[in-house]
C-alpha cells in the first residue's frame, strides 16, 4: 500500500462513537499525521466488521491525503548512491587493521553505527565500524567520519571488535528490525548497549507491518521536498560477492585489497548513512521536543 511505498504508519482503532478510524503518519512530529474518521460503524468484535471498518477508514484517508500522496509520489527517485555518494566520498576515511583501531581508539567514541554483510554465518564476513568526528581548520570545525571494515577470519571477531561491542558505555547503532541478523552474528544480545534505527522510526513515526529499510528511514531521517530516496535494487554485485563467501563458494577475505573498490565503498556506506540517518532522526526528535525511543 500506500503506507508501507513510503515508510509511513497507518494505526486503525474505533472511536467512542464506533466509528472506524485511522492515523497516519508521514514524519515526525504531529504536524505530519491525521486522524481520519469514518461513518462506518461494523462490529469490531467481528472479522468481517473489522475488515470493513477498516476499508471504510482507508477510503476516507486515501482522500484526504491525496495532495500528500501525490507530492510524495511525484518526487523524482535518486538511489542512496545519487543522494549521498559525495558527501560521503568528501567527508568519510575508510580504514581497516592495526591503524583503524588505532586511529578509533583516539576518536574515543560514545556511540559507534555497525553494519554487517554476510549475516547468516558467525563470524559475519564483514563488518563496519563507522564513527563520527570533528576536526578544525582556520577557525572552523567539520564533520567527518572514519568507517572502519573488519574481515573477520573463521575463528571470530578480533579482540578489538570484541573490546568494541562489549563496552557498556559506547552505545552500538544498527539498521538491523525484528530480525537481528546483524546483531547475532556479532553475538550481541539484549544486555548489551544496543540502539536500533527500525525501533527508533517506530517510537517516532509509528510502527509499520514490514521494516522499513534504510532507504525509507533515510527518507524519514532527511525529509527532501525535491527528492525521494531509494535503494538500488539494479546493485546484486555487492550482496552476491558477500553471499558467495557467506555459503562457502569463495574464501574468506583476508584484507581489504580482496574487496573490489565499488564493492567496499558500498559497504562503508551503509554503515555511514546509519549514522547519518541516526543524526538526523535525533535532529527532528530534538525539534518536536520527543524521546528519541518510547
Amino acid at each position: 500500500g500506500i503506507c508501507g511505498q513510503h515508510g509511513w504508519s497507518s494505526s486503525y482503532f474505533q472511536a467512542p462513537s464506533s466509528r472506524w478510524c485511522v492515523e497516519v503518519r508521514w514524519g515526525v512530529g504531529p504536524r505530519n499525521g491525521r486522524v481520519f474518521v469514518s461513518d462506518d460503524v461494523s462490529d469490531g468484535a467481528s472479522k468481517a466488521g473489522v475488515k470493513k471498518g477498516h476499508a471504510a477508514a482507508a477510503a476516507v484517508a486515501i482522500e484526504g491525503l491525496r495532495d500528500i500522496v501525490y507530492a510524495a509520489n511525484s518526487k523524482p527517485t535518486l538511489t542512496i548512491e545519487e543522494a549521498f555518494g559525495a558527501q560521503f566520498d568528501h567527508t568519510c576515511f575508510v580504514m581497516s587493521g592495526p591503524l583503524g583501531w588505532a586511529k578509533l581508539w583516539e576518536i574515543n567514541p560514545t556511540e559507534v553505527f555497525v553494519d554487517v554483510e554476510g549475516n547468516q554465518v558467525t563470524p559475519p564476513v564483514l563488518v563496519q565500524v563507522c564513527v563520527s568526528f570533528h576536526v578544525s581548520s582556520f577557525g572552523e570545525r567539520y564533520d567527518r567520519s572514519l568507517c572502519l571494515l573488519e574481515m573477520p577470519n573463521i575463528l571470530g571477531l578480533s579482540d578489538d571488535m570484541r573490546r568494541l561491542l562489549g563496552d557498556p558505555k559506547i552505545t552500538k547503532v544498527f539498521c538491523d528490525g525484528t530480525s537481528g541478523a546483524d546483531r547475532r552474528s556479532l553475538g550481541i544480545d539484549d544486555s548489551d548497549n544496543y540502539v536500533d534505527l527500525e525501533v527508533i522510526a517506530s517510537s517516532l513515526v509509528g510502527a509499520t507491518g514490514v521494516r522499513r529499510g534504510l532507504a525509507r528511514i533515510m527518507n524519514l531521517a532527511w525529509p527532501n521536498p525535491a527528492v525521494r530516496v531509494t535503494k538500488d535494487t539494479r546493485d546484486k554485485e555487492s550482496v552476491l560477492f558477500f553471499a558467495a563467501i557467506e555459503q562457502g563458494k569463495k574464501p574468506r577475505l583476508k584484507e581489504l585489497n580482496d574487496i573490489p573498490e565499488r564493492i567496499e565503498r558500498y559497504a562503508a556506506m551503509d554503515a555511514w548513512c546509519t549514522m547519518m540517518a541516526y543524526r538526523g532522526l535525533r535532529q527532528q526528535a530534538q525539534h518536536e521536543g520527543l524521546p528519541m525511543t518510547d
